[in-house]
């Protein structure tokens, strides 16, 4: 797992802050916001003190061992004592990669962190400042922050100042999805920062994808919750092939509905290979039933990342649903 017990070092001058969250929106023009590029990375608290860096996962986590390649990153501000908020990425063809930060994430062995690092390294694309030389900053505009962050963080190899546009969202976010890009933030120019808070001053807006896929079988709810999830898979023109777990996006009256399908179509044999433990709890059904589903992207292997269940297709043949990579809407 990702990340380990807080090295306390990081606490002898600054204190631990939770990162402020955003709410979902749609895209939008307001003069009063900024909007930024939305990185797909891990979100990183960066604390940067005189001889040392330590990097804080959004859940409080030490990840500095699994990213020596920024052990640096406090040698590349122009003062110390400071805080970062940022996400750390690895680019691929210039572009962000959630599936090779992922691998380099799952490391564990210090040599293959250290080949990992080399061939695959990372950046830290900074968009706040909530500390400088041990003074808070956080009830300071977000405007104000950031301009103190362009003057803290100088050009260097390790930091980049994700900059945004002023204003118009809408052409700006169309851009973000003609790249490739996970989606955009938008945050109120005069916004404080309220650490640990899921707060409308901030926003997200996704560029989401659409695939229809077979359901292969489901896993029970836990709770009030009889459904839990969909296990998804598409027919590659030999086999079906697994796509991943839906759980989210169906209501009480479509989670009866499907169980009521799903069992009249229950079958003893797997249609599909998943990997355990995972496929040790499913029920498996005949591979007859097609729904609709939006995602954000495809991990490294393949399956949906951030699926969302949007409803059955009836008027479509299981064996035209390719896997999601290969559909286009």
């Amino acid at each position: 797992m990702l990340g380990g017990a807080i090295n306390l070092v990081a606490t002898r001058v600054l204190p631990l802050v939770k990162p402020m969250l955003a709410v979902a929106a749609d895209p939008f023009d307001h003069p009063d916001y900024v909007f930024e590029i939305k990185w797909d990375g891990y979100r990183c608290l960066a604390y940067l003190e005189a001889g040392h860096t330590i990097l804080i996962s959004r859940n409080l986590n030490n990840i500095t061992p699994h990213f020596p390649d920024l052990g640096d990153m406090h040698r590349q501000v122009q003062k110390t004592a400071v805080i970062l908020d940022g996400e750390i990425i690895v680019l691929r063809d210039g572009q962000p990669s959630f599936a090779a930060l992922q691998s380099r994430a799952r490391l564990t062995d210090k040599h293959r962190i250290s080949l990992a690092a080399q061939s695959m390294p990372a950046l830290y694309m900074a968009f706040d400042m909530l500390y400088c030389q041990g003074n808070s900053l956080m009830e300071f505009p977000l405007a104000d922050r950031f301009e103190e962050l362009k003057a803290v963080v100088g050009p260097n190899r390790l930091i980049v100042v994700s900059d945004g546009v002023r204003g118009d969202g809408i052409s700006f976010f169309r851009a973000c999805v003609d790249r490739g890009l996970e989606g955009m933030m938008a945050k109120r120019l005069d916004s404080r920062y309220l650490p640990g808070t899921r707060s409308p001053l901030w926003k997200k807006i996704r560029a989401t994808r659409e695939a229809d896929l077979i359901i292969c079988g489901y896993r029970s709810g836990k709770g009030s919750r009889r459904l839990g999830s969909l296990v998804l898979g598409a027919w590659n023109g030999k086999k079906f092939v697994y796509q991943g777990l839906v759980g989210t996006g169906f209501n009480q009256v479509e989670e009866d509905e499907l169980l009521t399908k799903l069992t009249a179509i229950g079958a003893k044999r797997r249609s599909l290979e998943m990997a355990e433990p995972a496929g040790r709890s499913v029920h498996w059904v005949i591979p007859e039933m097609v729904c609709r589903v939006e995602y954000l992207t495809l991990t490294g292997q393949g399956l949906l990342r951030h699926p969302v269940y949007r409803g059955l297709r009836n008027d479509k043949n299981p064996r035209e649903c390719r896997p999601a990579g290969e559909q286009l809407f």
